[in-house]
């Protein structure tokens, strides 16, 4: 029983793990604490993400797999710049991973939140979803970025460097934040996509939120009317068959009076 409240509430953990990823990671200073915050958040919530996609409680082994090399992946890069390794094809490596991890989760729980029952947990779900949907396109933003140092621009500092060679910790709050400013249309201008594929990313963000928010709304609005309706109809049902069972014990007793 404690379980399986657990479980019907498994959604909550998720959204706590990545509003702390998404909004306190980008207000810390760049420096060693800092790190050690980010990737303690990012830990959190990729396996707060595999509890939150598990079956009844039972974890998909590919979701722990996957949550692993994220982890291994995300603190190696922290000493990206200090290891005999190409530190471009690091951080590609590990975006894509998280990427993939983030977008799968994100995709298993809009699968239950569209076919299921509308309740609080699921709510939390739909909410959970559109944080992922923004974190999921920094990822993507910041490959764009280390592969090609000029595919944004800072309006604020123009001598801004977003590529390779700035780490992902100081880069993973940047395209944060202009990953939400993106999806929610708010448009400051202050970072701007320059290159031909940065510009796609974001337009592809930007109609991708706005067509999350009205499908989802209209989705859970169809689901709780439906719902409601269901309900109704059971309820005059039980009802049409209490009066029923009702009038007949009357006539019974009617009867029985009579003899």
């Amino acid at each position: 029983m404690k379980n399986s409240r657990l479980y019907s509430k498994r959604y909550f953990a998720l959204l706590a793990s990545i509003s702390a990823l998404t909004i306190l990671a980008p207000i810390v200073e760049h420096g060693f604490w800092a790190r050690m915050l980010v990737g303690s958040l990012m830990f959190v919530a990729l396996w707060t993400g595999s509890v939150a996609v598990s079956t009844k409680g039972n974890v998909s082994g590919w979701s722990i797999a996957l949550a692993t090399l994220a982890s291994f992946l995300w603190a190696v890069g922290f000493f990206a710049e200090s290891l005999p390794v190409n530190a471009v094809y690091l951080h590609y490596l590990t975006y894509s991973v998280l990427l993939l991890f983030f977008g799968n989760v994100g995709r298993l729980m809009l699968e239950d939140i569209l076919l299921g029952e509308v309740n609080l947990n699921r709510i939390c779900g739909g909410v959970c979803v559109f944080i992922l949907l923004g974190l999921c396109f920094a990822l993507l933003h910041m490959i764009v970025a280390a592969g090609d140092a000029k595919a944004y621009r800072d309006n604020y500092d123009p001598s801004a460097n977003f590529g390779d060679s700035l780490s992902h910790e100081c880069r993973y709050p940047i395209f944060v934040y202009f990953s939400f400013c993106t999806l929610s249309t708010v448009g400051y201008g202050d970072i701007v996509p320059v290159s031909r594929l940065a510009r796609s990313c974001a337009m592809m963000e930007s109609v991708t939120g706005q067509l999350y928010l009205a499908i989802l709304v209209a989705r859970l609005v169809g689901l709780h009317i439906a719902s409601t309706s269901k309900n109704q109809s059971a309820n005059e049902v039980i009802e049409v068959f209490e009066a029923e069972e009702k009038d007949d014990r009357r006539k019974r007793l009617e009867a029985t009076l009579r003899k």
